[in-house]
C-alpha cells in the first residue's frame, strides 16, 4: 500500500510541475498578462503544498524552475518564477504557520527581499536606477499593496480548492 502512495504522490507532482512549466511558457510566448500566468504558475505549486506537504511544493517548484531553463524561451520569466512565485507557495504555507502579525511580517519581508533581487538584477543588466530614486519608493509601496491583495486573492483560491478538487483527489 506504501509503494501506491508513494507513485500516486509522484504523479500528482509531476503533472503539476508540467502544468506550471507549461503556463511559464506560455508567458513567455504571450506579450499580455505575462505576471498573471506566473501567478497561475504558483498556484500548482500550492495545490502541491495542499495535497503533499512542503515537500510536494518544493519539488514542483524545482521541477518547473529546471524546466524553465531549458524549455522556456524568457530567462527573465524564469528567474521571477524563480525568485518569488515559485518559492512563494512554500514561503505561505511556513508562515501561515505563525500568528497573524508574524505571519504577515514574515510574507512581506518575503516579497520586499525578492523585489530587492529582482531590482539589483534589473540595475546589473540593464540600467542604473539611482536616477529613479522616489519612483522606487514608490514601487515598494505599491508593491506591498499589490502583494497583500495577490496573497489574500491566493488565500481564497485555495479555500476554493480545498472546497470543490480536493475531496475528489482524495
Amino acid at each position: 500500500m506504501r509503494g501506491k502512495k508513494t507513485v500516486r504522490r509522484v504523479a500528482f507532482t509531476a503533472v503539476f510541475t508540467a502544468l506550471s512549466a507549461a503556463f511559464l511558457y506560455i508567458a513567455s510566448v504571450i506579450p499580455t498578462g505575462q505576471l498573471g500566468f506566473l501567478g497561475i504558475a504558483s498556484l500548482c505549486g500550492i495545490a502541491a503544498v495542499v495535497e503533499y506537504g512542503i515537500s510536494g511544493g518544493l519539488f514542483v517548484y524545482v521541477g518547473t524552475a529546471l524546466l524553465g531553463l531549458f524549455l522556456v524561451p524568457s530567462k527573465t520569466l524564469v528567474g521571477l518564477y524563480a525568485v518569488f512565485f515559485g518559492v512563494y507557495p512554500i514561503v505561505k504555507a511556513l508562515s501561515e504557520r505563525f500568528g497573524r502579525i508574524a505571519e504577515w511580517c514574515v510574507k512581506l519581508a518575503f516579497f520586499n527581499a525578492a523585489l530587492s533581487a529582482a531590482l539589483f538584477a534589473l540595475k546589473m543588466t540593464l540600467f542604473d536606477l539611482t536616477e529613479v530614486r522616489y519612483g522606487i519608493f514608490l514601487l515598494y509601496a505599491l508593491g506591498n499593496i499589490v502583494f497583500a491583495i495577490f496573497d489574500i486573492a491566493v488565500s481564497r483560491a485555495i479555500l476554493a480548492y480545498m472546497a470543490k478538487i480536493h475531496p475528489k483527489i482524495k
